[in-house]
């Protein structure tokens, strides 16, 4: 867990006659947002995440600021929400909101590259379900004359569009085809090894506390999209626990330097078959068990059974739920249930990735078990583009919403299949 000087914080915060709130409105509508790294929706937060970093040795691709997408009007009379939100994380450099974390981690790889030549830092690995991989891989070309990037991956578990994504930046991919245990875990302990043994190729994943540092960025961000007056609820998909972390972090944090008057409820959603957290809140907080071979889940990067940061919220939990009057609440949803919730929202305009719709299918759950009211303000992180889950929608909605082939290619016929004549 990231420690802070919170005491020098708010120093930084309330300098200048500024507010810590005037303060990142200044930078991120001001003229500060023109000189880099201050245009970047991570980086411009950094004297609340990161104070004193040497911003010569960021590298930032202007990630972050992503959109905030109303659910149409229609929609919310269906689920009985008037106020659902979805964050678009899909719209960050690499398609994902694993660029708020990922070059933070890049950036204090070159900071140690450079500042502590001794450790020989030549590199950067990471473990992945998809879209770790995707984003080490772009952010390590960015800087590839003094960085490479080492990706281990599930043979045949992630999509190919993200397979793609790290092969096309040049990552060197190694798809670990585990004999007993065939997903993430067993790439999360090789990569652990892997780092032990060669520490020159610095871990980028979710364990490495610096990717924590740079996800807190999304929930400043979402506060600051509504002027400061933080939601009702914030609704996350939770895989490895970092994501969760991060936002479980930020909003303590928030809420004690005056950004926001009250910390908002969670809403954390698992697929069915990968739930360790659902279990664990199930149990009372008391029982945490992981299992060991997970089946693959449509939402492929989260098919993960020991989430690396579980110690991290197990430890955060408590100072949450004194500060959250809502407190957090857990669900999981199978592979029928984010087909439908993804089609659902897609059809509505909305980018929802396969992960995003088990944070909304959450959302919807919570709403019938009227722990969410109709009137509560919600938002939903999706957290990836849904263009890197084709071939999964694709097999659905050719059976739910085939398209149909006009052999003649008259007008005629056109009008026939929709009905027209």
């Amino acid at each position: 867990m990231p420690r802070y000087d919170e005491e020098y914080i708010k120093h930084l915060l309330n300098r200048n006659y500024f507010t810590p709130r005037q303060y990142f409105d200044e930078i991120r509508w001001g003229a500060k947002r023109k000189r880099y790294p201050y245009g970047s929706g991570v980086f411009m937060w950094l004297d609340f995440i990161l104070p004193d970093f040497p911003t010569e040795f960021v590298v930032s691709l202007r990630e972050g600021q992503t959109d905030m997408f109303e659910a149409p009007d229609w929609l919310k009379k269906e689920i009985g929400l008037k106020n659902l939100f979805i964050k678009l994380e899909g719209q960050n450099p690499s398609g994902s909101f694993k660029d708020r974390g990922m070059p933070m981690a890049i950036s204090w790889a070159r900071f140690q590259q450079e500042v502590f030549p001794e450790l020989g830092i030549v590199g950067v690995a990471c473990a992945s379900t998809g879209d770790t991989s995707a984003s080490a891989a772009q952010y390590a070309s960015y800087c590839r004359d003094k960085l490479l990037c080492v990706i281990f991956v599930p043979h045949g578990k992630i999509s190919p569009e993200q397979l793609a994504q790290a092969t096309m930046s040049g990552a060197m991919v190694i798809a670990v085809d585990h004999p007993t245990n065939p997903g993430f875990d067993s790439c999360m302990k090789i990569v652990q090894e892997f780092n032990a043994r060669f520490p020159k190729f610095a871990m980028v994943n979710s364990a490495n506390i610096l990717r924590v540092v740079g996800q807190q960025s999304i929930a400043v961000e979402i506060n600051q999209d509504f002027g400061w007056d933080s939601p009702d609820w914030i609704a996350i998909p939770a895989g490895n626990g970092g994501n969760l972390t991060a936002l479980m972090l930020s909003l303590l944090r928030q809420k004690e330097h005056g950004l926001i008057d009250r910390v908002p409820g969670v809403i954390a959603g698992q697929t069915a078959n990968s739930d360790p957290l659902v279990r664990w809140a199930d149990s009372g907080f008391t029982k945490y068990e992981p299992l060991k071979k997970p089946p693959i889940s449509i939402a492929s990067a989260m098919d993960i059974q020991d989430p690396v940061s579980f110690p991290r919220i197990n430890l955060l939990l408590k100072d949450f739920l004194k500060e959250s009057v809502s407190g957090i609440h857990f669900f999981k949803s199978d592979n029928l249930e984010i087909n439908r919730t993804r089609a659902r929202f897609n059809r509505a305009g909305a980018d929802v990735c396969p992960q995003g719709a088990v944070a909304i299918h959450a959302t919807l759950q919570a709403r019938d078990k009227g722990i969410v009211k109709e009137n509560d303000r919600v938002v939903a992180i999706s957290t990836a583009s849904s263009l890197k889950f084709t071939e999964s929608a694709m097999k659905y909605h050719m059976l739910v919403n085939p398209f149909r082939v006009a052999t003649t290619g008259t007008v005629e016929e056109i009008a026939k299949i929709l009905n027209l004549t």
